[in-house]
């Protein structure tokens, strides 16, 4: 049917402009041919025959028919022209608009916190989708003020629009001042014609006078057809379903999508919140979001801004009060640092990386999956603040390296007086950024602008401020040269700084060389609630607790001390602390203690809690490699472990999760405890995906009682061993610390009833910390662990470690392991029953658990660690 009306449109446009050529022809046609009609000479001769008075009346009379019949039958050919090219083109087109009709953008993925916050997302478009209700009126009217006011009025393609638009080209000289697509027409051109002007292939082949018509000429028939499917659109959907897709899929810059994504990427916050001429300045974007950012060109983006506001007042969607007001708001912007900021960067990070494997990157980034982490928002604050704060005071005992660079003679003028200079790019001596105030928190770069030859002062210019610096940071910075020059700091040094606690001073805050990582979870479920993998995630996305296998030192012994007790060893079993050797297959290997010294005949209660190399190495080789290999495979380490003595002292390189991992299996009754980083994942309907709540225990790896014996033998290191600073943590509490060969590595992981923590510290290069033997576990790791603790603990009643069944007390004195009085110094002692040495059986009666009342143990101050090893 539409193929004959087509055919029967093409002839009557024929047959009109045949008739519009016959229109010129007399009505009298006898009178025509008599006077030669038909022939150029008749012509002629006719019209000399008439009446020249009537002669122009004639002739304006042919003029008229023809330009009448020419209008009517021209019209016709020009439809069937445009009926032929539409069915051409519909053919290119998709047969229904459902792509559009059930139109579902890339959706990002979430990760919530514990308690539901959103602490990072992974997705191709940084989107939030949200329902037209939820946006505020004036939002919306920026929108249409500033696209398609006409929005109401039109059914999918704007006549007016386009007239007025090519009118105010043609007066521009033909520069695009204006376009006229609707928003129906912007939604085709975002969605169901992606890339039809890319012109691909014929690059470079063809002349570039050919490429510009073959791109004009896809730009022309692309056009065509975002008209007609925006007809078409508008006749599937209702406005409101429209302006909906529309505000939630229009690009804005800064990698937002939509008008909930851009309202917290520039202004942080919900878009129900966005004022009236942040909405102006979102809708000033759609032109080009690119060169109108205001984090590009404020100057650009007001600009925009107040035409919108204009064009809001022309349409009536705001008062002349409103515009005036909102004009003169200030803008207020979330830092640019912040765009790509990302809550618990390496925490979110370890989960995208396990989600990738699990699920796949299109699930991950396109299918809006849902993750509810074990991350607790409070304790990741205090770890990350802990492992900041520790890692900037080892730097400092480590010395000032030196100013960040310095300003020239000629611009030290501009810079008193002028904009601060934060710190905040990955390189130290980065002073590129400014900022008009000077924040608590943030470091800064500070020319050094007096330096007074007497006496220790040193004042610094901050921009907006000066401020002198502290006492004790200005002797040191006095002190220091440079190791080639041999030069002091100078005036025009810049110095990083940040301000005292009472804001009227100035500190160094270098930024440290070196690293850490810190990773805290629940005992037994293995829930992950905090794990920062290094001092900065702006200066470094190497996460350190799931990526960096460093040497473990110490921190191995409690598994060669498990295979012991497993074997029948007991705490207060004597061995001998001193010279010992062992023939290897590359030869005869003398193990020293940390500080060369030896103790003689000592309990394994005080080998391990002063951390004897030597008596590691004899259990070692007592229980065989093999069974300590296993038991580590048992709880979960993968890292290659080699067979050799040797990591009876802890040369395996293993990851700090790792490590954490082992601990919890010993801290959990001797089971495996798989971390997880999250519990629970949802698609974008709220069907659980994976549950990993409730999962069962895992399996045993050294009998119940065995891990109760080394739980009580690590407390000892931590109330008289080499963690005793941890001690103040006011809990009963079991730990080890660890320092590899050369000073390279320092560990300590320690645990309660309801949490495990490990902290490494050391350097990415893997080169001494330092060369000293200040340079240990007990005194870099445990302070950083103790300030978490001491801030993040759960504020659960004070107990001590569950006892399993197979478990008996006794009475011991800690140095020499002798069975002692309930007075004094003797300590209970845990023992696998049936263990018990005889000597204990006549002197101490075993103790019940009901007998048994623990108590916190105070913090006391090191008595013996000077003569001992403090490893």
């Amino acid at each position: 049917m539409k193929f004959w009306l087509g055919v029967v449109i093409v002839i009557v446009g024929l047959v009109g402009v045949a008739g519009a050529v016959v229109g010129l022809i007399p009505a009298d046609p006898y009178a025509y041919l008599a006077m030669g009609g038909g022939t150029l000479a008749g012509v002629i001769l006719m019209i000399q025959n008439i009446d020249p008075r009537k002669r122009w009346r004639i002739r304006a009379f042919s003029i008229l028919r023809l330009a009448f019949l020419l209008a009517i039958y021209g019209g016709s050919l020009g439809v069937s022209v445009i009926y032929y090219a539409v069915r051409e083109l519909n053919k290119e087109l998709p047969p229904d608009l459902g792509a559009l009709l059930e139109w579902q953008p890339n959706r990002k993925s979430v990760v919530l916190s514990s308690d539901g916050e959103e602490i990072g997302n992974f997705s191709i478009e940084n989107r939030r989708i949200i329902p037209l209700g939820r946006m505020p009126q004036h939002l919306i009217a920026a929108f249409l003020s500033a696209e398609d006011h006409r929005f109401y009025e039109h059914t999918g393609f704007d006549l007016v629009g386009i007239g007025r638009a090519a009118w105010l080209n043609f007066r521009a000289d033909g520069d695009i001042k204006q376009g006229a697509s609707t928003i129906t027409q912007q939604i085709i051109k975002q969605t169901l014609l992606v890339g039809e002007e890319v012109i691909g292939a014929v690059q470079g082949v063809l002349p570039p006078d050919e490429i510009d018509k073959l791109r004009k000429a896809k730009k022309y028939r692309r056009k065509m057809k975002e008209l007609i499917l925006a007809v078409r659109l508008e006749r599937e959907l209702s406005k409101t379903e429209i302006l909906e897709i529309y505000l939630n899929h229009i690009y804005l810059g800064h990698g937002a999508y939509g008008v909930a994504a851009a309202a917290r990427t520039y202004f942080g916050k919900e878009v129900e919140d966005v004022t009236i001429g942040e909405a102006a300045m979102l809708a000033g974007l759609v032109r080009n979001p690119t060169k109108y950012a205001p984090h590009n060109n404020i100057h650009l983006a007001r600009e925009y801004r107040d035409k919108t506001l204009q064009q809001m007042v022309d349409h009536k969607y705001i008062s002349v009060a409103e515009f005036e007001t909102s004009v003169a708001e200030p803008i207020v912007l979330v830092d640019q640092s912040d765009l790509n900021h990302l809550a618990s960067p390496y925490f979110v990070e370890h989960i995208r990386k396990t989600a990738t494997t699990r699920y796949g990157d299109r699930n991950l980034f396109r299918g809006g999956l849902k993750f509810y982490s074990t991350l607790d928002g409070r304790m990741q604050e205090a770890a990350e603040g802990a492992l900041k704060r520790g890692l900037e005071s080892l730097d400092r005992r480590l010395g000032f390296r030196g100013p960040v660079g310095s300003v020239k003679q000629a611009q030290r003028g501009a810079w008193t007086g002028g904009p601060a200079h934060p710190l905040t790019g990955q390189k130290q001596d980065d002073v590129t950024a400014t900022s008009d105030q000077v924040l608590p928190d943030q470091t800064y770069g500070a020319m050094v602008v007096e330096l007074p030859r007497t006496g220790v002062g040193i004042t610094l210019d901050l921009g907006p401020m000066r401020l002198p610096l502290i006492a004790d940071d200005a002797r040191e910075v006095r002190s220091w040269r440079d190791d080639t020059t041999q030069k002091a700091v100078e005036l025009g040094h810049l110095l990083p700084v940040r301000l005292s606690p009472d804001g009227k001073a100035a500190v160094l805050a270098q930024r440290p060389i070196l690293q850490g990582a810190m990773v805290v979870m629940e005992i037994p479920s293995g829930r992950v609630v905090a794990s920062v993998g290094g001092y900065d995630w702006v200066s470094s996305q190497f996460d350190r607790v799931t990526q960096a296998k460093r040497q473990v030192g110490s921190s191995i012994k409690p598994f060669v001390y498990a295979a012991a007790i497993e074997a029948g060893r007991t705490p207060v079993d004597h061995m001998h602390d001193g010279p010992y050797s062992v023939t290897t297959a590359t030869g005869v290997w003398t193990p020293a203690n940390f500080d060369d010294k030896y103790l003689g005949n000592v309990t394994l209660m005080t080998a391990l809690a002063y951390s004897l190399n030597t008596i590691s190495v004899q259990l070692a080789v007592q229980v065989g490699l093999d069974r300590i290999i296993e038991i580590l495979r048992g709880f979960g380490i993968t890292s290659d472990i080699p067979r050799h003595i040797s990591i009876s002292l802890g040369t395996p390189d293993l990851t700090p999760l790792e490590v954490a991992t082992g601990y919890a299996g010993i801290a959990a009754g001797g089971r495996r405890v798989t971390p997880r980083f999250f519990d629970l994942v949802s698609d974008n309907t709220g069907k659980v995906v994976e549950d990993l709540r409730n999962q069962p225990p895992g399996p045993q790896v050294i009998p119940a009682e065995a891990a109760y014996v080394m739980t009580s033998l690590m407390k000892g290191a931590i109330e008289r061993g080499t963690a005793r600073y941890a001690g103040k943590l006011g809990r009963p509490t079991a730990g080890k610390t660890g320092t590899s060969a050369n000073y390279r590595d320092v560990w300590f992981t320690g645990y309660t009833t309801d949490l495990l923590a490990t902290v490494w510290v050391g350097r990415d290069d893997s080169t001494p910390i330092a060369d000293s033997k200040r340079i240990t576990g007990g005194g870099i790791a445990v302070p950083i662990w103790l300030e978490f603790m001491q801030k993040a603990h759960p504020q659960t009643p004070v107990s001590d470690f569950p006892i399993p069944d197979n478990i008996s007390f006794a009475r011991v004195e800690p140095w020499s392991g002798e069975p002692g009085s309930v007075y004094g110094d003797a300590i209970w002692m845990a023992f696998v029953r049936g263990t018990f040495p005889r000597n204990f059986l006549a002197a101490q009666p075993v103790r019940s658990f009901d007998d048994l009342v623990p108590a916190p143990v105070p913090y006391q101050p090191a008595t013996r660690c000077a003569s001992l090893s403090c490893l």
